[in-house]
């Protein structure tokens, strides 16, 4: 195997790029197990009950300057990663702010 096909089959297995083939797809979730978004009793009422409620053990919270950091960021993506100059973004903020009213 080259070094080559290697690194592709590295980047694919830690999702970096898509897998093409069924094996790919097999290594990247054996790498990459899928944590069940809903409970496993999520069609049963009566073993919800029993169980009780449940301790959140993760929440991730983002804190609103790094939103906007990201929203920002976004919006220059949105328009091929070029910067905007300042009177097209004052332009926008002014636009937005009368969409708010």
């Amino acid at each position: 195997m080259t070094n080559k096909k290697k690194v592709i089959d590295l980047f694919q297995s830690k999702g970096l790029l898509f897998p093409q083939t069924d094996q790919e797809i097999k290594d990247f979730e054996l790498l990459n197990p899928i944590d069940s978004e809903i409970p496993a009793d999520w069609n049963s009422p009566e073993e919800i009950i029993k169980r009780g409620m449940q301790k959140i053990q993760n929440i991730k919270s983002i804190s609103e300057e790094t939103l906007n950091i990201e929203i920002n960021s976004l919006k220059m993506v949105a328009r091929k990663g070029s910067n905007l100059p300042q009177h097209i973004i004052d332009k926008m903020k002014e636009n937005h702010k009368k969409n708010d009213k």
